[in-house]
């Protein structure tokens, strides 16, 4: 998704007016159901172009936007499901085809598609046993299977259960030629997975392995700076559950900046006015006991509902932590902090640290992947120590 593309030189989280403008755009885009969502070219035409419209980065738009439509997608799966046999006898009869039944719903033409083939297709669950189209008792491995090789799964028309075999008659001619002779099914679940940039095999493989590969360069950086720590892997080799993905092995101190709400007069002319502004006063230390890795866009709904609530289970378990945002986040007055326990910060590692001993751990370079050599401060920082 994200791996081969540079990372921005954007290293602040937008301003208020300007992250609501993105968040406005990504609204409107999914509820007018936009060609964009139903064509990868469209897609990233339209991201370019609204990245330089917004001087946004594109992958942290693209992040902003899979999270606005994914709760599009969790908000109206009852309309797909709750009427899955009209969808289903629409596909038969040749009335629609996949694609166009997501369109018509502005619902991911993978998920239309796989809801098709769970009810349409007589897979087996790799014992030989039929996988039931029941909504409670379907066998999802197999389902998943099938739209990971759709060609070699769905190909031969005998796949389907009896009653349907008539959809076969109506064979679209909008897929792959290439892929013939396969099944009118295999042929439109394929056109269907091709059209979607957002769901599907490939995108869920895109996505674990940016996550890894951000898991890497945090870990790496913490190596750098000669911070120990236990990744999630350790822990959950100890029997540990529900872990953050670095668990440090003595807490550490981050700078992060005092911010105080101040009134000054603004004077317009004959008018004037009180306005109040944020001023970046001055610094303080908090504890940091954790390192939670997240390869997306930290929007204000995503982080309250998703993140923040699972970042709060960390504080229980294991003290104070951070969320590292590797695209960047919305403003930081507009996240929720766990009480003070929580701390957000976005694009990279930051730079320094307070060690145990009061000594603090400098990357010797600001290389966003922060996998650098660190020097060691040798002299306490009494300013530091102070505070």
């Amino acid at each position: 998704m994200f791996a081969d593309q540079p990372i921005s030189t954007m290293r602040k989280p937008p301003s208020n007016a300007d992250y609501d403008g993105v968040e406005q755009w990504c609204r409107a885009v999914v509820k007018a159901g936009h060609p964009l969502l139903f064509s990868p070219t469209v897609f990233t035409d339209e991201l370019d172009d609204a990245s330089v419209k917004f001087n946004m980065p594109v992958e942290s738009l693209h992040s902003f936007l899979r999270n606005i439509h994914l709760i599009h997608v969790k908000k109206n799966s009852h309309m797909l499901r709750n009427n899955v046999q009209a969808h289903v006898e629409d596909y038969v009869s040749g009335n629609m085809s996949i694609l166009d039944m997501a369109r018509a719903m502005n619902y991911p033409p993978y998920h239309v598609a796989r809801t098709i083939v769970e009810h349409v297709a007589n897979l087996t669950d790799g014992t030989g046993g039929a996988v039931s189209s029941s909504r409670n008792s379907g066998n999802k491995k197999a389902v998943t299977e099938a739209m990971r090789e759709p060609w070699r799964k769905l190909g031969d028309p005998s796949v389907l259960k009896p009653e349907y075999q008539s959809s076969e008659n109506h064979r679209s001619n909008t897929g792959d030629e290439s892929l013939s002779p396969i099944s009118r099914l295999a042929t439109e679940v394929i056109e269907a997975m091709k059209s979607d940039p957002l769901y599907g095999p490939k995108q869920d493989r895109e996505r674990h392995s940016v996550g890894l590969e951000h898991e890497e360069i945090l870990e790496k950086a913490l190596e750098a700076m000669k911070i120990p720590f236990e990744t999630e892997n350790d822990l959950r080799i100890k029997g540990t559950s529900r872990t953050p993905d670095v668990l440090l092995s003595c807490p550490v101190g981050m700078k992060v900046p005092k911010r105080s709400s101040t009134r000054r007069k603004l004077s317009l002319g004959n008018n004037s006015c009180d306005i109040e502004e944020d001023i970046e006063e001055e610094y303080e230390w908090k504890v940091v006991c954790w390192i939670d890795s997240k390869a997306l866009f930290g929007d204000v709904q995503t982080h309250n509902n998703s993140v923040l609530p699972q970042a709060e289970s960390f504080v229980h378990r294991f003290g104070p932590g951070l969320i590292l945002y590797w695209f960047g986040h919305a403003p930081i007055e507009r996240l929720g902090d766990g009480h003070g326990d929580v701390l957000v910060t976005g694009w990279k590692l930051p730079n320094e640290f307070m060690l145990p001993t009061g000594k603090i751990a400098r990357a010797a370079s600001s290389s966003p992947d922060n996998n650098l050599q660190v020097q060691i401060n040798t002299e306490q920082d009494e300013t530091i120590a102070k505070n």
